[in-house]
């Protein structure tokens, strides 16, 4: 009993002070006129007594002041209903607008665990409406972080348009919204990022590995940009390495590129929560398209893309990448402890009619 009278108490408290609207600014200053009509119409009285003197003070309001606060009473009884069926309605309304939306959340699970800690858990915790979820899982491909069948994570990853129509086949596009967050491969990010560019506004969140929980893009845009070490070379193919969270293993590319020439794009600050503003990422995303522009302008027709960064800027470089007019991209996957550290890639061809591939370079 004592629990559900302290929830209704939240609860009405909740309604009556945090819940923001038009109606309840209303129905709160009937409220308050009512309150300050009744506590300004009392007759106030004090009085002191002792044995040698006896000390009053009164207070009787005028019948104009009376009649000021009976207006100012009748108003505030007017506002607070009219607030109140105001709200209600209003209500009713956002239920049924809710009762046809719906967020589909794709999560993919790869390098970390999150399953104790849904991405859908945590939209579900800012939202009222329904929500859906896509969780691509390759963990079973993984030992000791390492990948061993990239083919069969391929194959999980491509069929995420498929999924992605059958949970949005009987609703609208303007009742569908969509978000995004994992943990997963590079090359494996960029490509869902690279399927998804078609899709209606998605917001991305991220794995923040250091309180191990789930976080919005909401930083402030640091202003950093990309220090650019460009190739004197023109060649048809090329190696784009870019460095956001770690620098990249320039002695791995001299050595597994070595006849190619090498373009570095690099911030100032390599630090892996560098990435936690949406502008930010947006114009970093925007300079990786225009730095590819430019390469195509060279006579670029390949580009192998070494990307060190953070997942949901894997994905928005994906997602900044046009599939139509830039050359075909290869994203490789970096593997440290490997003696080839960049063993295999996804290959992202031009042309529609080809099909996207893992290339196994180990073999």
């Amino acid at each position: 009993m004592k629990d559900a009278i302290s929830y209704f108490i939240r609860k009405a408290a909740d309604w009556l002070f945090r819940r923001r609207s038009s109606a309840l600014m209303v129905f709160r200053a009937g409220v308050a006129l009512l309150f300050i009509s009744l506590a300004g119409s009392w007759a106030v009285s004090f009085m002191y007594a002792d044995a040698e003197r006896t000390l009053v003070l009164g207070y009787q309001s005028s019948s104009t002041a009376q009649f000021i606060l009976y207006i100012g009473f009748v108003i505030g009884i007017a506002m607070t209903v009219l607030g109140a069926v105001w709200e209600y309605q209003r209500f009713r309304d956002e239920k049924k607008r809710n009762n046809k939306k719906k967020t589909v959340v794709i999560e993919q699970r790869g390098l970390v665990d999150t399953s104790d800690s849904p991405l859908s858990e945590y939209v579900k915790s800012k939202c009222s409406w329904h929500v859906d979820s896509i969780v691509n899982d390759v963990r079973e491909r993984l030992i000791d972080n390492v990948i061993t069948r990239p083919e069969l994570a391929l194959a999980k990853v491509s069929n995420l348009k498929v999924s992605l129509a059958e949970k949005t086949a009987h609703s609208s596009a303007s009742d569908i919204s969509i978000s995004y967050g994992g943990v997963f491969p590079v090359p494996f990010t960029f490509y869902t990022g690279y399927l998804l560019d078609d899709e209606s506004q998605i917001t991305v969140y991220d794995w923040d590995r250091d309180s191990g929980s789930w976080r919005g893009l909401i930083g402030t845009d640091d202003g950093e940009q990309f220090f650019v070490e460009p190739s004197s070379i023109k060649c048809k193919s090329v190696v784009l390495a870019v460095s956001v969270s770690y620098p990249v293993d320039r002695q791995a590319i001299a050595s597994a590129f070595n006849n190619l020439p090498v373009h570095y794009l690099s911030l100032p600050t390599l630090d892996r929560n560098n990435h936690w503003s949406k502008e930010k990422q947006d114009r970093l995303s925007g300079d990786f398209l225009e730095y590819c522009k430019k390469l195509l302008g060279q006579g670029t027709e390949h580009i192998h893309l070494i990307l060190a960064s953070q997942n949901s800027l894997a994905f928005r470089f994906g997602q900044a990448y046009d599939k139509r007019n830039l050359p075909s991209i290869s994203v490789y996957q970096y593997e440290r402890q490997q003696p080839m550290r960049y063993p295999w890639c996804i290959n992202i061809p031009h042309a529609v009619e080809e099909k996207v591939e893992v290339v196994n370079r180990a073999r």
